[in-house]
């Protein structure tokens, strides 16, 4: 009787190992698709001002058209910005020679007083919240 009680908890116990992975790996999945979402984001520059905004339209300043471009990532208080548009696979880690790994020229856009992810996730917001991969985002300043 010993012996079977030991079994019925080891293959309980087993059992709730395997619901914990199982839902660990989901989770995991889960931000994966959040950071290739994240990865893909685009933002809107004006090309005669360079103001830089998180929504297609026209610019605030003055009241162009703005482009999309690819955000490949954030370093220091600068988003690093490809022509690829939404479609682009690009990143940071691609660049030689100020040029996107698809050849095309990065431009440079401050962002200071927006918020980005703290491990380098390409993802900039214009206020508080978590980023893609689950971390707090933190305003540049």
């Amino acid at each position: 009787m010993k012996k079977l009680m030991s079994l019925a908890a080891a293959v309980c116990c087993v059992g709730l190992m395997t619901g914990t992975l199982r839902v660990t790996a989901e989770e995991a999945e889960g931000t994966a698709a959040k950071k290739k979402e994240a990865m893909t984001q685009c933002v809107f520059v004006c090309p005669d001002c360079h103001a830089m905004a998180l929504k297609d339209g026209k610019c605030a300043k003055c009241e162009k058209e703005m482009k999309k471009m690819h955000l490949l990532g954030v370093k220091d208080s600068d988003a690093l910005l490809c022509a690829c548009g939404e479609t682009c696979t690009c990143t940071a880690a691609g660049m030689k020679d100020e040029k996107c790994s698809c050849g095309k020229m990065v431009k440079k856009m401050s962002v200071k007083g927006m918020y980005v992810c703290p491990d380098g996730c390409p993802d900039i917001a214009d206020k508080p919240g978590k980023c893609a991969c689950g971390k707090e985002m933190k305003k540049v300043e």
